[in-house]
């Protein structure tokens, strides 16, 4: 699917269009980008598996949600494989090994306490290592040494028809351990698992250790149900999951966002009408879960998949339609 500009964001498109040609962008606003780079040039892998962007913490100012420029990105590439840092804020996405363990190890170095470079070529080093190679399928059948040792085409063939079985085994067996929560599926459960702790840390609100509690189970329902439609049911069905809550995690995400729904928790003096907004946010939580858990039970009793919650009202509100406008210019809708 081709890629579709995110016009409203000029480092997205930018670094995209560097990404294009060469593994390494670095936007010319980042302080230190050539040293860098320079690093980076080291580490980053030559295959065009793996692509690194950095870019300044203003790229992020006007995103929807946390993973927006992330998602983009990932859209865009060619590599299998994006680590973008923003700033301080440190993320990857990946198709080569679990998204979700890529951005835990960005999260992990970015933690880390060292300076952005180091976080950088650690990332790019770790997620290297985590990547499956097949680079030593071929290694019986490479040495000429081989066959004089052996004394025979036979036993050479023999080899060859070996290493030949390891390798569809090999791609069989690929699947299994591939992550059955889609990508960008994967990216939202993420960064609702982010605001769960945010909310939880927020001292004394009843409201607000309810809405962890409730994004907590959200999660852990749209895991549940790709992983079960990956083992019960039709292709056809986890492609109308995917389209059906790709869009709604991501409305979701945005109104649970630092600066909608928690802003409205801890400074409700500088909202108009806040009850009645954060009463919207916790009915659109709990429709899309309840949603979710019926669609689970429909799986587990080989039914077709129904969805009859929409989130108009969050839609309605003039802070989320903009978002609203983005999110439908990068899905092509």
């Amino acid at each position: 699917m081709p890629f579709l500009s995110a016009s409203n964001n000029p480092w997205i498109d930018d670094a995209v269009e560097g990404i294009s040609g060469q593994n390494i962008y670095v936007d010319p606003d980042v302080s230190g980008g050539q040293a860098i780079a320079d690093a980076l040039s080291g580490v980053v892998p030559g295959d065009g598996s793996l692509a690194v962007v950095v870019l300044p913490a203003d790229a992020a100012r006007d995103t929807p949600y946390n993973t927006y420029i992330l998602e983009q990105l990932k859209a865009g590439a060619s590599q299998k494989t994006v680590i973008v840092a923003i700033g301080d804020d440190l993320q990857a996405a990946s198709a080569a090994i679990p998204s979700d363990d890529a951005l835990r190890i960005a999260n992990e170095n970015e933690a880390s306490g060292s300076n952005l470079q180091e976080q950088l070529v650690e990332t790019v080093q770790e997620i290297s290592a985590e990547t499956p190679t097949s680079s030593g399928e071929g290694a019986l059948v490479a040495n000429p040494v081989i066959p004089l040792v052996i004394g025979g085409v036979v036993l050479v063939a023999a080899a060859v028809t070996a290493v030949g079985l390891i390798a569809r085994r090999r791609r069989r067996t690929a699947p299994a351990s591939a992550d059955p929560v889609p990508a960008g599926i994967r990216l939202r459960v993420n960064r609702l698992r982010e605001l769960r702790a945010d909310y939880a840390a927020v001292p004394g609100s009843p409201v607000a250790a309810e809405t962890a509690a409730g994004i907590d189970a959200l999660a852990s329902h749209v895991e549940q149900l790709f992983i079960r439609l990956d083992a019960k049911a039709g292709e056809d069905q986890s492609v109308l999951a995917e389209a059906e809550y790709s869009d709604k995690l991501a409305r979701l995400v945005a109104a649970l966002d630092r600066d909608y729904l928690l802003d409205l928790l801890t400074r409700p003096d500088l909202w108009d009408a806040p009850d009645e907004r954060i009463a919207e946010v916790r009915e659109a939580l709990s429709s899309v879960t309840t949603q979710i858990v019926d669609n689970i039970k429909q799986v587990n009793a080989r039914k077709g998949l129904l969805f009859q919650v929409s989130l108009d009202s969050l839609i309605g509100r003039s802070e989320l339609r903009d978002w609203e406008r983005q999110f439908k210019q990068s899905s092509g809708d």
